[in-house]
């Protein structure tokens, strides 16, 4: 591949260590109220559910504009259930390596990751989308 031209990669974002810990400290004080009584325990899971989405969408917002700022191309982006989200990325490889330096971004990978996942994905929605009925 010639310098300088364009190539596809996934990225594997984690939530910065103050979201980590605004995420276990929020599981604590659910897990007393739980223990209280005060909070069902399906309540407490929907509660810890939405601040995960809530924390994953400002991850992937922030990964976006610092793919963005370093000249890659974000092409799609997807969170698997109960994990990290991962971004479809293009761009130099200068800029792809720029990239894996920023905090937020765990590792980077082969773009064949990223469309294994999605296809995952898109599996497990269509088993629970086509359940027998009778």
């Amino acid at each position: 591949m010639a310098p300088g031209s364009e190539r596809r990669a996934t990225a594997f974002l984690q939530l910065s260590e103050d979201a980590q810990a605004e995420l276990q400290a929020e599981n604590q004080q659910l897990s007393q109220e739980l223990q209280n009584g005060s909070i069902s325990r399906q309540a407490a899971s929907q509660q810890i559910s939405e601040l995960q989405t809530e924390l994953n969408d400002e991850l992937v917002e922030s990964a976006t504009t610092e793919a963005e700022s370093l000249g890659l191309t974000v092409e799609d982006s997807i969170t698997p259930p109960g994990g990290s989200p991962l971004l479809l990325v293009s761009g130099s490889e200068s800029a792809l390596l720029d990239y894996m330096n920023v905090d937020m971004v765990a590792g980077i990978t082969s773009p064949d990751q990223f469309e294994e996942l999605q296809e995952q994905q898109a599996q497990a929605a269509n088993q629970t989308t086509t359940q027998p009925t009778g």
